[in-house]
């Protein structure tokens, strides 16, 4: 008996079966990009994480009424409250190079700021508002620029302070200046945008904190423990 001959695909079928290929094509095709975008996003999203942790914007409060030892720096380093401010250089405004140690004899606000950080300038303005409370505890102010600013573009720092501390930024109580790489490791080794040290007249660190902007009563408070 004889088989009959497989019948040949007419133009409608073969149009139909091309129309599948390219369907299914389609179909891969959106999966996998799809599967590249979920990706993309994914890493992204662990990249800003870990650039959030890189450069943390505050560190929590201590102070030598919560414990100080090493347990109180809240940056895990050396640089806790009741031990001796460590030395270091920094460059004033004005262009002279000066060392922690010189500010022993009397109380001092260190304090490390960016200039492109938005509660740097905050801070900055508050210190301006507050500078006489704080002067009148005994306190200076030094407030010195990170290590070139932590490698990002920000305001030079002459028009940082013309801009933030205006004419308080010109009152002898109030120094500005640029930190050394050596003392930005030393006292912000996390990178932190803004922190302070009060220091006492002996140069030893009474209260460590952050944003002046949020923390001026605690910090004033903490100033006037030291009369």
């Amino acid at each position: 008996m004889s088989r009959r001959p497989a019948p040949r695909p007419t133009p409608g079928h073969r149009k139909r079966g091309a129309a599948r290929q390219r369907a299914a094509r389609t179909r891969r095709l959106a999966l996998a990009v799809g599967g590249l975008i979920v990706l993309a996003v994914a890493v992204l999203a662990f990249g800003l994480h870990r650039l959030d942790q890189g450069a943390p914007t505050s560190a929590p409060a201590t102070s030598a009424g919560t414990g100080g030892g090493q347990s109180g720096s809240p940056m895990g380093t050396q640089q806790a409250v009741g031990q001796l401010a460590p030395d270091g250089t920094f460059t004033t405004i004005s262009g002279q190079t000066e060392r922690v140690a010189s500010l022993r004899g009397q109380p001092t606000l260190l304090w490390f700021v960016t200039t492109w950080c938005d509660s740097c300038q905050a801070g900055t303005r508050t210190m301006s508002a507050q500078l006489d409370a704080l002067r009148a505890t005994g306190v200076r102010v030094v407030e010195l620029e990170l290590y070139q600013d932590l490698g990002q573009p920000g305001p030079s720092l002459p028009s940082f302070v013309r801009t933030y501390a205006q004419t308080s930024g010109r009152d002898p109580s109030w120094t500005f200046g640029s930190a050394s790489q050596e003392l930005s490791q030393t006292y912000d080794p996390q990178s932190y945008l803004d922190i302070y040290y009060l220091l006492d007249e002996h140069g030893r660190i009474v209260y460590v904190n952050s944003s002046p902007s949020a923390s001026m009563p605690e910090l004033l408070a903490q100033a006037r423990a030291l009369r």
